[in-house]
């Protein structure tokens, strides 16, 4: 805990297991989120001819109950909507790891030579994107089609600003005089 006691000290300056610890953590973060981006190609069923309108329509129609005709059986590629229950259990487990997650790579970023206003942009970035993008899922839910651009755009933000906040300490860590 003594590098975040100094204010010079800074991501380049992290002892090489620190580094290498830090650096498995991010590679552990991005499989996870591209794990993420492939389930959700498989509710939005992405298509060389899908239009934004049916990606849409696959969204709503898996996270709300009885939405669309894909909860009476639209195909054999189409996954079951959610039920409320298996929705539940889902946020409940990633109310717990996502703010984890958050703080560690939060934690990474101030170790950074970034300017304070940048740090303070980009982590104030990445709770709103967090948080915003665990309660997508239930806007889709309650309020269909009106709510649904909440999961992309959320989504969206969360991978753009965990990628800074992953990106610019291993930048330093690895690409600086010391590293």
């Amino acid at each position: 805990m003594r590098e975040f006691a100094s204010p010079a000290t800074r991501a380049a300056a992290l002892p090489r297991p620190v580094k290498v610890l830090y650096t498995a953590f991010c590679a552990f973060t991005v499989a996870g989120l591209l794990s993420c981006i492939g389930l959700y190609g498989g509710v939005v069923r992405f298509g060389a001819r899908a239009t934004p309108a049916e990606l849409y329509e696959h969204l709503v129609t898996y996270y709300q109950p009885g939405a669309g005709p894909a909860s009476a059986g639209a195909g054999e590629d189409s996954p079951a909507p959610i039920p409320t229950r298996r929705l539940l259990e889902v946020t409940h487990s990633h109310l717990f790891s996502m703010p984890l997650y958050l703080l560690v790579l939060g934690h990474l970023f101030l170790l950074t030579g970034v300017g304070a206003r940048a740090k303070k942009g980009w982590i104030s970035t990445s709770v709103a994107g967090t948080a915003a993008h665990l309660v997508a899922p239930w806007c889709v839910h309650f309020w269909g089609a009106a709510l649904a651009w909440v999961y992309p755009i959320s989504g969206a933000a969360l991978l753009a600003s965990f990628a800074v906040l992953m990106g610019v300490p291993l930048y330093e860590m690895w690409n600086t005089p010391g590293g």
